[in-house]
């Protein structure tokens, strides 16, 4: 018995000791576990605190931008980006914007906080709603990498390293000069040679008079954008292709800019056609993106461009009738497009052929509807001319080949 008594103890002492060191740890874990918490909840709490500081900062100066106060603007922003973001505003309000759409991601760090900004902007739009494709990296949107410091309820920008600059229009990066009329914006870079956007203004103006005619939005687009690309600004967007002289760039559903090759050789700033053409483009494209048959599309800005002129004034119209020639054609309308330099102006004039062709026989109000429904809404040139026109589209191609073929031999 006593030596039963003896073997026991020192296992009962080594247990409680056990548990005695158990307890310890248990406190010590936990209370480590709880300042750990306290101090990532903490932590969270000033991160989510400088966010919203940094987004009230960044909605205060999209007001002022909207309600054109250049002091406002710079008032939350170091003096050593003044420069950088006097120009942005200037550059902002030239082109008419009319929404400011600021979302911020990843704020980290403190006293200087890290934050990534996506802003949406709007040109000369009647609305600028916020949409989940809203920050979809095209070219309305200011995405940029910056840094803040924030004391309080008050914000400083200190650090702004702005990425996606390209493109053919660089609001975001040059200074720009500007002309404003009641419809158009025109811009140029600053040290643009030749005429100046006030000499592109009045056949602009001219021109979008023309092209609000044919606006298959409503309401109608706002003003206008037109940027005169200088050589380096149009090498970057077109790159060889010197026959083209001007193309609209829709960077979102409610924004387009025409981009005209201002030093080409040919660049006219009088030339009303070129302007009503590419203005058409953003009356009867504004609100969609990526279409298809740009037998259509290029026929109707060509349909535009030559409103209220004869036939025979077209000035591609030996373009059409090599086309005819060299190709046999039999009558078909919606013609495979190419991009061979060789085809691409028989082709221009063919598809402008046809939409006077159904315009002049149907009527204009039809020829749009028929538009729309091929265009903007991806239906078959059949389904469509069933529905707009009232006949089957080999009707409208039986009806227009003789039409066609007796233009191109006048």
């Amino acid at each position: 018995m006593i030596g039963e008594v003896n073997i026991a103890r020192p296992a009962t002492r080594r247990t409680d000791r056990w548990v005695a060191v158990f307890g310890v740890l248990t406190l010590l874990c936990g209370g480590f576990f709880t300042l750990s918490l306290t101090y990532s909840r903490a932590a969270a709490t000033r991160s989510q605190s400088a966010e919203r500081t940094i987004r009230a900062t960044l909605d205060r100066q999209g007001a002022a931008l909207l309600r054109g106060d250049r002091t406002g603007w710079l008032s939350t922003v170091e003096e050593s980006l003044s420069g950088d973001w006097a120009r942005l505003y200037a550059n902002l309000r030239g082109l008419q914007v009319s929404g400011w759409l600021p979302r911020t991601r990843g704020v980290a760090g403190g006293p200087v906080w890290d934050a990534e900004v996506q802003i949406r902007v709007c040109f000369a739009a009647p609305s600028c709603a916020r949409t989940p494709e809203t920050y979809v990296p095209l070219g309305d949107v200011i995405s940029a990498r910056t840094k803040w410091t924030v004391r309080g309820d008050r914000a400083v920008l200190t650090g702004f390293e702005q990425s996606a600059t390209d493109g053919p229009v660089p609001w975001k990066s040059e200074t720009l000069t500007f002309a404003t009329g009641r419809r158009v914006v025109v811009a140029a870079p600053e040290h643009l040679p030749g005429a100046t956007p006030a000499q592109w203004l009045p056949a602009a103006e001219r021109a979008a008079q023309v092209a609000d005619r044919y606006a298959l939005t409503e309401p109608k687009p706002g003003r206008y954008l037109v940027f005169l690309a200088g050589r380096p600004e149009w090498d970057t967007a077109v790159g060889t292709d010197r026959e083209a002289a001007a193309f609209v760039d829709r960077t979102s559903e409610s924004t387009a800019f025409a981009v005209v090759d201002a030093t080409g050789l040919g660049a006219d700033f009088a030339d009303e056609i070129l302007l009503r053409h590419e203005l058409g483009h953003i009356a009867t494209l504004l609100g969609t993106l990526d279409n298809g048959d740009e037998w259509a599309v290029e026929g109707m800005a060509e349909y535009i461009a030559y409103a209220g002129r004869p036939v025979s004034s077209y000035e591609l119209i030996l373009d059409a009738r090599w086309h005819v020639e060299h190709t046999g054609w039999r009558g078909r309308l919606d013609l495979e497009w190419s991009t061979d330099p060789s085809e691409r102006f028989g082709l221009y004039a063919m598809g402008f052929l046809a939409m006077r062709c159904i315009a002049q026989e149907y009527g204009e109000p039809r020829l749009l509807n028929f538009f729309t429904e091929v265009v903007r809404r991806g239906e078959s040139p059949d389904e469509a001319s069933r529905s707009a026109l009232g006949a089957p589209w080999v009707a409208v191609e039986r009806t227009c080949r003789p039409i066609i073929a007796g233009w191109v031999k006048r």
